[in-house]
């Protein structure tokens, strides 16, 4: 267990840990082969680590527990990928591309029936692959899942959020397509979470990049900011989310597939009435074409099959050319893609004269920010958002006015003698 210490401490400087850190990390690995002859169990079991987290938490501070773990996961890791003599995945007969094919294509199959996003089933889709490549002729077990997740944290440097949609990738595909748990996999190293504050543009800011742009990309902007929409959700908007009598837009199946309503301003509903009749004329010129209709979410289609040729059921902002849906394999009209509104908002963001680096998501969190400022209570812009836990829109807290303590600097309080 503690061969090649000096050769595991090189390791860890490749991986920018601290050197006053160092020694710790080798103590604890230490502590850990100890602990594992003292059971007469082996490191590499996946009970060994969890064992040995629960008896260190009897005697020793959280912190101590996190740095401890981090430790060992690192180690096996390290040994895994170094060591010939640490026992690996055995060997599967019969893994051919043509049987990965298949279970891709079974993997799409059970994530249209659960009626998961196109975006999801690429993306789910891209990470399977991935995984497929990198344990070619093993066997398909939680230990090379583990293998891979950390592969992702420690080669690739990829961000929590990254490891963890392959993670969720990976968990879904062992328990619908391979009809198996992962099992433990208290050995896999995490990708570092870090903290950060949503970026905020001002008001200001908000009226210069508006200025600087007209026509439908603006309309989409005005809309995004003014309900705090996610810019795919104002993609898919349909004709039949605009209501202009209660001053709301319906929100369908957005994140996590929860549907909500958001406000409308009313300086948008001149401008709306003419884009409605716009589009109209191009909805008018599909149907006398005998176009397909629009696609329709779950089983809609199959349940109505002229549903998608309603005028209510027209996108809001639809693509100027026809294209084939590829899940339907249908020639239809889809809505905009996303590169319609990026290239125009940073054409405006750069003729501003702005220097933050903003997306169109931060749209979003400038009117979360700016709803708090006006005075409405954290429960109502939670709603507003679609959070699941409040602690998510708490962040918008940290990012009001000022300064989010409002706190005057010192250095205003000096008695200076004006620059020269």
């Amino acid at each position: 267990m503690m061969a090649k210490m000096k050769d595991f401490e090189a390791y860890l400087k490749g991986q920018r840990v601290k050197e006053k850190e160092l020694k710790y990390y080798c103590h604890w690995v230490e502590d850990f082969a100890r602990f594992c002859k003292s059971k007469n169990i082996e490191p590499w079991q996946s009970e060994s680590l969890t064992g040995y987290e629960t008896r260190l938490r009897s005697s020793h501070e959280d912190w101590q527990v996190e740095q401890a773990g981090k430790a060992v996961r690192h180690y096996i890791y390290w040994r895994r990928k170094t060591d010939v003599s640490v026992p690996q995945a055995r060997q599967v007969s019969g893994a051919d591309d043509q049987a990965l094919a298949e279970l891709i294509a079974k993997l799409v199959e059970v994530m249209r029936l659960q009626r998961k996003s196109y975006k999801t089933e690429q993306a789910y889709c891209s990470w399977i692959q991935r995984y497929l490549v990198f344990v070619k002729g093993e066997e398909l077990s939680g230990e090379n899942v583990s293998r891979f997740v950390s592969h992702l944290a420690v080669e690739k440097n990829v961000a929590s959020s990254t490891q963890n949609q392959a993670f969720n990738a990976l968990v879904f595909f062992f328990r619908y397509v391979l009809e198996k748990e992962v099992g433990d996999l208290s050995q896999t190293l995490r990708a570092i979470r870090k903290s950060k504050l949503p970026l905020v543009l001002t008001r200001e800011e908000v009226c210069k990049i508006m200025a600087k742009m007209e026509g439908v990309p603006l309309l989409m902007v005005r809309l995004i900011y003014g309900g705090g929409l996610r810019h795919s959700e104002a993609y898919r908007m349909r004709v039949k989310d605009v209501d202009m009598e209660r001053m709301c837009l319906t929100v369908k199946s957005g994140k996590g597939d929860k549907d909500r309503e958001v406000p409308l301003g009313e300086s948008l509903v001149e401008e709306l009435h003419e884009h409605l009749k716009k589009i109209r004329e191009i909805y008018d010129e599909d149907r006398s074409n005998g176009v397909e209709g629009c696609y329709l979410p779950g089983a809609l289609e199959n349940k109505y099959p002229n549903a998608g040729k309603e005028w209510g059921w027209f996108w809001l902002f639809p693509a100027n050319v026809l294209s084939n849906d590829p899940r339907a394999n249908k020639i239809r009209r889809h809505h905009v893609l996303s590169s319609y509104l990026s290239g125009p908002y940073k054409q405006a963001l750069r003729a501003a004269g702005i220097a933050k680096v903003a997306t169109i998501h931060t749209l979003r969190h400038s009117f979360a920010t700016h709803v708090l400022e006006d005075g409405y209570d954290i429960r109502t812009l939670q709603e507003l958002m679609g959070h699941n836990d409040v602690n998510t829109t708490q962040i918008y807290t940290h990012v009001m006015g000022k300064h989010k303590s409002n706190v005057t600097s010192p250095l205003d309080k000096l008695r200076l003698p004006p620059p020269k």
